[in-house]
């Protein structure tokens, strides 16, 4: 029978862990988020010149350039047309013309390219549109948890010094490969305190259940309602969360194998249960949980921060605002969104919006 080191981390560990990844992301997303969105307005408002474009081949021959003529106000005179087939002053093509300027495309403002997301969001929620731009994207999907599981990962190895020592000492795949085979597979409980299962574990059920949804364009703009393709839709990413948390258990980067959970059987001096604090209960309870949670965050975020966002765009209030909604919030910090960004879609942007 092998003792717990004296150095184990208080019952609340897990969720110091937690909220503490969840806060250095929040922090790192907004400062990006404010800083990319100061350099949008410092390259809008740059002064741009209209200037005429030459070319060396002008000072050769200029008597192949064509002429500027006057220009003459014209009432309703259409625009000039840029084709192919157009023929220069002197019968050569286009392709061949010198000195030829071709205007700039359009750009987008962030109005117009707001709305297009919107319009494309809801053809992909009510089925009008199919196809690549309505499929999970699966790459954005796989390097948003990356990076919460980094998240979660680096705030075990910096609070547990359980974690550091085993992952500094002995064989990394030998005690891995222990870990796996010795995990209690027919007991329910894993002994952990009430608030890191009932707690903790639902809001990382949740987190998951969210970098899902934003990056399927079927549901990422969809708020709570009683219809089968929002459920239909939650079901998929709890399915989602409940692979992840299987990864978190017993994967190849799961607490198994980065500190090594199970690998000691102790007994615990608060009630003196024998355990290794391994157990089925997460692997149901996370995905299962963070659906109730995930459901409950759409309905605060229907009912109540609709109405935030539609109020203010204070920044700061918006900020406080989304500490209602962890979830979402931390799952928009993984894809470097400030944590109040909502995905929109046609009842949440433009002259039809809704306020709920």
């Amino acid at each position: 029978m092998n003792r717990k080191p004296s150095g184990t981390p208080g019952p609340s560990i897990f969720l110091l862990c937690l909220f503490a990844s969840h806060a250095a992301l929040m922090s790192l997303a907004f400062s990006l988020h404010a800083g990319a969105q100061q350099l949008r307005e410092s390259s809008i408002h740059q002064p741009t010149t209209d200037q005429p474009t030459t070319t060396a081949f002008a000072g050769a021959n200029p008597a192949r350039l064509p002429v500027d003529p006057v220009p003459v106000s014209l009432v309703d005179a259409p625009l000039p047309s840029f084709s192919r087939s157009d023929a220069t002053v002197d019968g050569t093509t286009e392709a061949g013309a010198v000195g030829v300027v071709r205007p700039p495309a359009a750009r987008l403002s962030r109005e117009e390219k707001v709305l297009g997301e919107a319009e494309r969001n809801t053809a992909c929620e009510e089925g009008r549109l199919h196809g690549k731009p309505c499929r999970v994207s699966w790459s954005r999907l796989l390097g948003e948890s990356f990076i919460f599981l980094s998240a979660q990962h680096a705030g075990n190895i910096a609070m547990d010094s359980d974690t550091r020592n085993q992952l500094t000492h002995g064989d990394f795949w030998a005690k891995y490969q222990y870990c796996v085979e010795h995990y209690r597979w027919s007991r329910w409980k894993d002994d952990d305190p009430f608030g890191v299962d009932y707690i903790g574990h639902p809001m990382m059920g949740a987190v998951t259940s969210s970098i899902y949804e934003q990056n399927d364009p079927k549901q990422r703009a969809l708020m709570y309602e009683n219809s089968r393709r929002y459920w239909m839709g939650r079901l998929r990413a709890m399915a989602y969360s409940a692979a992840y948390s299987a990864q978190w258990k017993i994967g190849p980067a799961s607490e198994a194998s980065v500190g090594n959970t199970g690998i000691n059987y102790y007994i615990r001096t608060r009630d003196g249960v024998y355990t290794n604090e391994t157990g089925m209960q997460d692997f149901f309870f996370t995905p299962i949980g963070g659906l109730a949670w995930n459901v409950g965050e759409d309905a605060i975020d229907r009912f109540i921060l609709s109405r935030v966002r539609h109020g203010t765009r204070n920044k700061w209030l918006l900020l406080a605002s989304s500490l209602s909604t962890p979830g979402k919030s931390a799952a928009n910090v993984a894809r470097f969104r400030a944590p109040y960004y909502r995905d929109p879609d046609r009842r949440t942007v433009g002259p039809n919006s809704i306020v709920y």
